[in-house]
């Protein structure tokens, strides 16, 4: 199952991490900058902005949602958390729909993921080193350190800053302007402070990656090939517009993984299935010439070439033949790409209860694993069986509370059951979760007059917790 919520390409705070080229072999210092040092913005607030940055980024459509890449990207993301240090907030894991290849790390605990990076990364190694290197600029606070250093030099608020970048995601070109002020004070300084920090997220993502239980060179490994193509001036290597290298940074790289316990790479099969996903569905290919090419070809990894070959024949409705590569892959029936490709199939072909009587044998045993619980809840809604999708929803939005693709579908299954009041509430959290506050208090106003006893009671607390997100918003985007 996938969704796209309104494709729009931004590039925000990956532009602060410019670094220089220019350092002498014999020369390098790498600082312990360690998390101090964000004198003014606590930990918690870097949460609070964390969560404004996600509100906006739905609320612009930066967000592709496809449930089985979300579920794959936060595996790997997590698992690379969970040997990190300096964690101080949850980490969460989003898809753009961007081809270029390239990740970016936002305040408070949030990552984008550009599709492109698993169109251009060979392994999951590979992959996973970009997102080992965006956690580590989180876990040292660069972002919070780099905004807070701006408004010190240049008497301007943190606020101010981040409202501009913020602007910036909303309405990119006049976000640009507004950011130039803050931009030109940033000049000489922000080159020398960021390119300690491109050295310190690589030297700690290096660890994280190695206590992950990745091969540590994959980084190295990554930065040699694109290293190779630095010369090259094409928009598909946003990586290195963002995250320049020299060969004193891929030396280093080298060097630190070399000695570091040798790994062979990974050889999960998700990966592979992310990638062909990513190559049908997301970089614009052509697709006939892309299926005979796969066609007459042995030279490709099993997975990857049943996967990609039955999602082509399945966008072309050809649902026999798409079943035919899946049942290549028949050792992998419960695997999260192959049951979604299936729910598909089924549900295009109007066999919805064989779709459910699947589902709800994995939801069994992964009732938090968003591509089972989002296609059991849509086999639900196609069944017209609005009741069991909201049970299945609410039991993952008690987990996972800003999954707004979630959120609408509860409002579907309230819908079908006739329930207008809670169908507004939702509706209106939903939106709140976009920052759309106008369709949200239109939502709890209808609200206020649909609903009765309790329930009243809970759109009326919904308007006040709203309307402080709203406040805390507009102060935040107020320029000083």
């Amino acid at each position: 199952m996938k969704r796209s919520i309104k494709k729009n390409l931004y590039s925000l705070i990956c532009a602060i991490f410019i670094t220089s080229a220019a350092l002498a072999a014999d020369n390098i210092f790498i600082p312990e900058m360690g998390t101090a040092g964000a004198r003014g913005m606590t930990v918690q607030t870097e949460r609070l902005y964390g969560e404004y940055f996600m509100r906006k980024a739905r609320g612009a459509g930066i967000i592709s949602y496809d449930p089985v890449m979300t579920e794959f990207i936060n595996s790997v993301g997590q698992k690379l958390v969970l040997n990190a240090n300096n964690v101080y907030f949850p980490y969460e894991f989003f898809l753009s729909a961007d081809p270029s290849l390239n990740a970016a790390a936002f305040l408070g605990g949030k990552v984008q993921v550009n599709a492109g990076l698993f169109h251009y990364t060979d392994n999951e190694d590979e992959f996973a080193s970009v997102l080992a290197h965006e956690i580590s600029h989180i876990t040292q606070r660069h972002i919070a350190r780099f905004i807070e250093e701006q408004s010190d030099r240049g008497a301007i608020s943190i606020a101010s800053i981040i409202g501009s970048i913020a602007l910036a995601i909303i309405n990119p070109t006049v976000g640009a302007a507004a950011f130039s002020t803050s931009a030109g004070l940033m000049a000489q300084t922000g080159i020398n402070f960021t390119r300690d920090n491109e050295y310190e997220a690589d030297r700690i993502g290096i660890s994280v990656l190695d206590k992950a239980g990745y091969n540590p060179m994959a980084m190295s490994t990554l930065f040699k090939k694109l290293f190779s193509m630095q010369g090259n001036i094409n928009s598909a290597y946003a990586l290195l517009i963002d995250h320049p290298l020299s060969e004193i940074r891929v030396a280093e790289a080298y060097n630190r993984a070399k000695n570091l316990p040798k790994r062979k790479n990974s050889t999960d099969p998700n990966f592979m299935f992310a990638k062909a996903r990513v190559d049908v569905r997301y970089m614009n290919l052509k697709l006939n010439e892309f299926k005979e090419r796969l066609q007459n070809t042995e030279k490709v990894n099993k997975y990857y070439k049943n996967y990609a070959l039955a999602l082509i024949y399945y966008g072309e409705k050809n649902y026999s033949k798409a079943k035919e590569y899946l049942e290549n892959l028949s050792s992998m029936a419960s695997n999260d790409f192959i049951v979604d490709l299936y729910t598909d199939i089924d549900l295009e072909s109007g066999n919805t209860s064989s779709a459910i009587s699947r589902l709800r044998v994995l939801y069994s045993k992964k009732p938090y694993d968003s591509a089972i619980t989002i296609n059991l809840a849509n086999a639900y809604l196609k069944a017209r069986e609005g009741k069991q999708a909201q049970q299945v929803l609410e039991k993952f939005l008690q987990k996972y509370p800003n999954d707004s693709f979630a959120s609408e579908m509860l409002t579907e299954s309230f819908l079908q059951q006739k329930n207008k009041c809670q169908a507004l509430i939702t509706n209106a959290q939903t939106m709140a979760m976009k920052s759309d506050y106008t369709r949200a208090f239109n939502s709890l106003n209808d609200a206020m007059h649909t609903c009765k006893g309790s329930y009243s009671q809970i759109a009326r607390a919904q308007y006040s917790k709203i309307s402080s997100q709203k406040d805390f918003d507009e102060k935040l985007e107020k320029r000083r």
